[in-house]
Order: structure tokens, then C-alpha cells, then sequence
């Protein structure tokens, strides 16, 4: 029951691309305690992208996720993603993750709103 309420929430919150302005600010990229599970697919196109083999990329730049069904990409100390750059730009942005290129547009998480200027109600 639970679960179904917080799917119906997600959906909810999806936002509409035509009414979406990206502030470029970055947040969605330092949610607390946010994961970005990888697939296989795409550690191997981030591997090639940053010229490591996907081995080496498993090893330096994933851990396993708290449920411990997936690989997640690692995080900074304070929270926020590694790729995430000085100027909040993403560093692997040509090969970022569905989970990331998604946002806000086909997940979003509760507090969605109160992390991203960009999904505030305007």
C-alpha cells in the first residue's frame, strides 16, 4: 500500500518538459542520500568515455547499492555526485545515466520540489 502511495506521488510530481527551465544550480545532483544505479549498459559507455575499461570503472567509481541489487555510482564526501563539477555541470554528461537524464521528467523523488528550483511551482 505504501508503495503503490508513493508511485501515485512520483507520478504525480512527474514534470512537463515545456513548462521545465533547468536553473543549471546543480541540487538535483546533491540530493541527500540520492543513488544512481548503473546497468550494464551504461558503465560500459561511461568506462569508454572516461578511457577506462569497465573493469577498472567498476572498481574505482561504483559500489554496491544499500539494497545490494545494483551497482551505484559513488559519491563525493559531502554527498553529491562525483561527476558533479565546480561550475554544476555534469562531467559525463554525453553518457550519464537514464536515472539522471530522467529528471524531473519521468521520476521524481517526495521532496522533489523543495531541492529543485526548477520544479517549484511557479
Amino acid at each position: 500500500m505504501i508503495r503503490k502511495c508513493v508511485l501515485a506521488m512520483n507520478e504525480a510530481m512527474k514534470v512537463d518538459r515545456e513548462n521545465f527551465t533547468c536553473k543549471m544550480c546543480g541540487e538535483c545532483c546533491r540530493i541527500k542520500d540520492g543513488i544512481v544505479r548503473v546497468n550494464n549498459v551504461e558503465i560500459s559507455r561511461i568506462a569508454a568515455f572516461l578511457g577506462m575499461s569497465e573493469g577498472d570503472f567498476i572498481e574505482k567509481e561504483t559500489e554496491v547499492s544499500p539494497d545490494r541489487k545494483s551497482l551505484i555510482l559513488r559519491s563525493r564526501k559531502d554527498g553529491a555526485c562525483v561527476y558533479l563539477t565546480d561550475a554544476n555541470l555534469c562531467a559525463i554528461n554525453p553518457v550519464k545515466p537514464e536515472k539522471c537524464s530522467t529528471f524531473p521528467f519521468e521520476w521524481t523523488n517526495p521532496d522533489s520540489s523543495s531541492v529543485c528550483p526548477g520544479c517549484r511551482v511557479k
